[in-house]
């Protein structure tokens, strides 16, 4: 295969669209293949939707699965809806039985029924297809070793022979364990396997305590699951505890991926769905608006509770004019207070580290390391206002308003992420701009309050 660099890949690139431009699709497809998997993809992703189209026709089967499981599972079922159901049944039997359900899943139900019907392993794809894409069913492949518990060592041997002769099989670290109902009762490590006698049987040398989920599991538990307990490979089950597959590593680490982007796209403010699962550069102008009008709107409106504030107190700012010149230097540290809580509260609670039923001793530890933080601020704010030649009332109220503001955004940012866990919803929702908004206003409110109470003028 060629070399990859960036100066590699452009040049294919331009190499691939001037052949197609001229009609020579197996001369595109040929350039192509030099290239692994992963770089064809990011190829492919750049040429228009009708060249995909010509490529996905004229390469083999093989080739083509190969691309497509490439591919963000949106952008594949574009592509994959232009094919015939004859073409696309043919290229989805060479895929993984998990990410060819995955395809079938997002295509027109209509479509995926044709294609299913004409499919050689469709036995082994159908059963995916009842459980949804975010849970452990969706993500496990049914392509796993399985062993009977009363087999012996050298059985599981030949076996293991018998795998490894087979072209592009790969052979587990962990094998699993069953017994005569196909239950999964334990697990053992090839490892373990080569040092135990031939004569011992599996059922002597297994791990008993062998972790499962079951198939209905949200995919983010797996996740934290096989982080938690270091695992390369998790299997799943069914009510009765029969083994119906196996995640990876290598899936967990997509489900991170997804899951770290959707966290971040609500902490900016912007929707996260099918859209965001295209290429940068794939992503059009009307689309990628109206996924993020929703909460520019929203957040507009929520603003205007600041212009409120601003406008009730107007009189006091008319009598005091100093006061304005610190509104910024207010909202812009009650804001970043909470910034660093809720990024600390998001990360607690994504580990497990803390649950809503903690709320009171997190808000107990958070309030007095805000109260520390406030009164350094405070203090800083305070010689701030002095040098500046204020009066020292309102240096005063600047003070004292910095370690209530801290102290308010604090709890705000320790608040609403767990009340947002313990309503099942995701904290991060609520945990971007809307919380900054948020804490904007009311730390006004508390700034002019306080300014009425320590101000001589305005009490």
């Amino acid at each position: 295969m060629t070399t990859d660099t960036p100066a590699t890949r452009e040049a294919l690139l331009q190499q691939v669209r001037a052949a197609l431009e001229a009609g020579q699709r197996q001369r595109a497809v040929e350039l192509l293949l030099t290239l692994h998997p992963a770089d064809q993809a990011e190829i492919f992703q750049q040429l228009p939707p009708h060249h995909q189209i010509a490529l996905l026709r004229t390469m083999d089967v093989e080739h083509a699965a190969e691309l497509l499981e490439e591919l963000h599972e949106h952008e594949a079922a574009e592509v994959a809806d232009d094919l015939a159901p004859e073409r696309l049944a043919d290229i989805l039997d060479e895929m993984d039985p998990e990410d060819a359900a995955d395809l079938l899943g997002d295509l027109p139900a209509d479509l995926a029924e044709q294609v299913l019907a004409q499919m050689e392993e469709a036995e082994d794809v159908a059963p995916l297809l009842q459980y949804p894409d975010d849970t452990a069913g969706g993500l496990m492949s049914t392509e796993y070793v399985v062993l009977h518990k009363e087999a012996t060592v050298a059985d599981a041997l030949a076996a293991l022979r018998a795998l490894a002769a087979e072209e592009d099989m790969e052979i587990p670290y962990y094998l699993f364990v069953v017994d005569d109902e196909h239950r999964l009762v334990g697990v053992v490590d090839v490892r373990d396997l080569l040092l135990a006698p031939s004569l011992a049987h599996i059922e002597d040398i297994m791990d008993p305590e062998v972790i499962s989920v079951h198939a209905m599991t949200d995919q983010e538990e797996v996740a934290r699951i096989m982080q938690k307990y270091e695992l390369a490979a998790l299997p799943v089950v069914d009510d009765e505890g029969h083994i119906l597959g196996v995640v990876s590593y290598e899936d967990v680490l997509e489900v991170l991926e997804e899951e770290t982007t959707e966290d971040i796209l609500h902490m900016g403010g912007v929707e996260s769905g099918p859209l965001l699962e295209k290429p940068y550069w794939k992503q059009r102008i009307l689309e990628v608006a109206r996924s993020r009008f929703f909460w520019l709107l929203f957040l507009f409106v929520a603003e205007t509770f600041t212009g409120t504030v601003l406008r009730y107190f107007d009189d006091e700012l008319q009598r005091v004019i100093t006061l304005s010149y610190f509104i910024p230097l207010l909202i812009g540290t009650g804001g970043n207070a909470g910034s660093q809580v809720v990024a600390t509260m998001i990360r607690a609670l994504t580990l497990r580290e803390v649950r809503p039923r903690d709320v009171l001793r997190v808000i107990w530890k958070e309030l007095r390391v805000a109260l520390l933080l406030g009164l350094a601020i405070g203090v800083v704010a305070f010689l701030r206002a002095e040098l500046w030649g204020t009066d020292y009332y309102v240096s005063l109220t600047v003070a004292i308003a910095m370690v209530v503001v801290v102290l308010w955004a604090t709890l705000v940012a320790v608040v609403v992420p767990l009340a947002a866990v313990a309503l099942r919803l995701d904290p991060t929702l609520v945990a971007g701009p809307f919380m900054a908004t948020f804490i904007d206003g009311t730390g006004l409110l508390l700034y002019f309050l306080i300014a009425h109470w320590v101000v001589p003028e305005l009490r």
